[in-house]
């Protein structure tokens, strides 16, 4: 009998949280004794219910520095919680597209250089919760699900690491905190733009287990940056600098996408936190993703809307030995790790495309047993043409002369640091400048992981495992070979084309590495992709192409180099992930040389064919279409009549289309 009041007390109590939703205005920044009538923001975030929305009207010429207080903020528990500065007046979002300058006039400041933070260590005992108690944040979020925050400057410090002095982070999610979504932010950047607070971690976001290391709970679904087919992605780009590690996320599902990564606002100019002496040997890298990693995308969706403010602008690292870290990006704890994209991004230079950072490791680690990663376009005729990553590296190379000690070890000479053989690479339509070799060193483990790596997809990788350019190759014809393909499991060939990167080549062959006789070998500009025993194909034999490229306007001695992507489809699909092999050796494409002018004319029932004496040699050959490229001698071949200064021959008229042409 009681049940049923109960139940009616808590229905009722629902429908009351449920209409609670109201917007909290701060109207001042002083969070010790606010002002009779006056809300800080302090008092906002101690009011919250599901659904609110805090905004700023703080009186006075802006912008507001909001001194972060003793204790820090109370955590955010409750669910769909908005905190917008760019309500404040005379702050308006960034509207410049990602590759110029980001032009934001964020007005609300959250400074926590003073100390002040959020204790992020909520369950007492509990070692497995995710956070310490040596860390905070200066704005934390517990079970609140759904939060977002846009128009924030927010201001970490330095701390000694200790209960007492705890690391301050920038934002961060604890337990079932998924969906959050930081956008139109700057972290660890002053407003000049150029005033750097360096911090442990911008945002972080760790799994939950009980205290017996069971029940594990990850944050998914974390976007920083542009969301799903914005209606304003300018207005969403986030400039996180300073930061041993800027992003580290524990989860799935996470878009990382329209960011500056360690890259000042003028985009420009990187901060390398190596070389900052307060934070030397502590940088992990510009992205961390742990515990998970299915579904991750760092970059470029592909979906056509916005692709091309998709990117993330991400700063130089140095190698550990200069206090760095081994790569930029870093996948952890992969359970297993699949659909893991990474496209679009600009690696270790500004947005202009050509000033260099200081860069020196592979952009990627791509570890775990059986993750797939896609590092560019999958070519699927979406916005092709921004998917492809631009990387450059080991620059300057008065840092990172061809001798480097990383020459010795060949496991560490990779394109991809700590790949691992059951993992699967598709890398397609990059810019590669100077970077080591893709997807590694062919020496690694002994010469023999490439062959492990590679046996997925043929049929004795210990035979060889890179395509081929013949030497025949000129600038209307590429021809090659490759590898015997296992058409059990990748029954389709594409060819990928590339301008060979001669920094690479002149580098990686001052390097004087036995096993890299031509350099550091990859693709410069991509060309375009050719399915080889597709109609286009013109060689009939087998593991060999021939693909007419006259279309591409080659000039020659343009220096070419392939990549052989092993597909479950011909066609190309949205995300496909066919594996992709080593770059081949390169080949300078050889001029075409220019055939004697041709005249064809008819006469009654018959055509007449003719060229000049001078030009000897030469065979007829006929063909029923140009479409499909295939081309056969005349047979019998006719004998050729002098007529003044022409050859001439004169063959039937069938009354079906047919062409000529000479071939020598």
């Amino acid at each position: 009998m009681k049940k049923f009041p109960s139940l009616l007390i808590l229905g009722l109590s629902i429908t009351a949280i449920a209409t609670h939703a109201t917007t909290i205005t701060v109207t001042t920044t002083n969070n010790v004794s606010p002002p009779a009538g006056q809300t800080s923001l302090k008092q906002a975030l101690s009011s919250l219910h599901d659904g609110d929305v805090v905004t700023f009207n703080i009186p006075g010429t802006g912008p507001k520095y909001i001194a972060t207080p003793t204790g820090g903020y109370p955590m955010i528990t409750a669910n769909n919680i908005t905190i917008d500065g760019y309500t404040q007046p005379g702050a308006s979002p960034n509207s410049n597209p990602i590759l110029a300058p980001n032009n934001a006039k964020i007005q609300i400041v959250l400074d926590s250089r003073n100390g002040g933070s959020t204790p992020m260590s909520f369950e007492a005992g509990n070692g497995n919760s995710g956070y310490g108690s040596d860390e905070s944040a200066i704005l934390g979020v517990l079970d609140g699900t759904n939060f977002a925050v846009r128009g924030l400057c927010v201001l970490p410090a330095v701390t000694t690491d200790t209960d007492s002095d705890p690391l301050i982070y920038g934002v961060s999610f604890a337990r079932n905190a998924s969906g959050g979504h930081i956008s139109g932010c700057w972290i660890g950047v002053d407003l000049n733009g150029t005033n750097v607070a360096t911090g442990p971690i911008g945002i972080s976001a760790f799994r939950y287990r009980q205290s017996d290391g069971t029940g594990q709970i990850t944050i998914n679904n974390t976007v920083i940056g542009v969301g799903v087919r914005s209606t304003n992605a300018p207005a969403e780009f986030n400039v996180i600098v300073g930061s041993a590690i800027p992003i580290n996320i524990e989860g799935n599902g996470t878009r990382i996408s329209g960011n500056f990564l360690m890259v000042l606002p003028d985009g420009l100019h990187d901060y390398d936190v190596a070389f900052d002496p307060v934070l030397t040997g502590n940088f992990q890298g510009s992205i961390e993703i742990g515990r998970g990693g299915d579904n991750t995308l760092i970059g470029t969706d592909g979906d056509g809307v916005n692709d091309a403010n998709e990117r993330n602008i991400i700063g130089g690292t140095v190698p550990s030995s200069l206090g760095g870290y081994p790569h930029n990006i870093e996948f952890y704890g992969n359970s297993p790790g699949t659909n893991i994209v990474v496209a679009g991004n600009y690696f270790g230079v500004g947005i202009d495309g050509k000033t260099y950072f200081t860069n020196g490791v592979p952009a990627l680690n791509a570890s775990g047993g059986a993750s797939s990663y896609r590092f560019g376009s999958d070519l699927d005729g979406v916005s092709d043409s921004v998917e492809g990553n631009v990387v450059v590296n080991n620059y300057p190379s008065s840092l990172f002369p061809a001798t480097d000690d990383t020459l010795s070890a060949p496991d560490h000479l990779a394109f991809f640091d700590e790949l691992s053989a059951g993992a699967s690479i598709t890398l397609r339509g990059n810019v590669l400048i100077n970077n080591y070799p893709f997807p590694t060193d062919p020496q690694k483990s002994g010469g023999t992981f490439l062959q492990g790596y590679y046996s997925q997809a043929l049929v004795d990788s210990t035979t060889g495992f890179v395509p081929t350019i013949s030497s025949n190759t000129t600038t209307t014809h590429l021809r090659g070979t490759i590898p015997a393909v296992n058409t059990n499991n990748y029954p389709f060939t594409i060819i990928d084309l590339y301008v060979a990167d001669n920094v690479g080549i002149t580098n990686g062959i001052a390097a004087g590495i036995p096993e890299l006789p031509n350099g550091y070998v990859q693709g410069a500009a991509y060309l375009g992709s050719y399915v080889v025993g597709s109609a286009s194909d013109l060689s009939t034999t087998p593991g060999s192409f021939d693909f007419n490229i006259s279309s591409l306007n080659l000039s020659g001695g343009t220096v070419l180099t392939i990549t052989a992507n092993y597909a479950k489809t011909a066609a190309p699909t949205h995300n496909g992930l066919p594996l992709t092999s080593p770059f081949s050796d390169p080949v300078a494409a050889a001029g075409a040389a220019l055939g004697p002018a041709l005249k064809i004319a008819t006469l009654g029932s018959s055509v007449v064919i003719s060229w000049p004496t001078s030009a000897t040699g030469f065979t007829i050959q006929g063909s029923s279409s140009l479409a499909t490229g295939s081309w056969a001698n005349l047979s019998p071949q006719p004998t050729p009549v002098v007529v003044g200064s022409s050859s001439t021959v004169t063959l039937s008229a069938t009354g079906a289309t047919q062409y000529y042409r000479l071939k020598k």
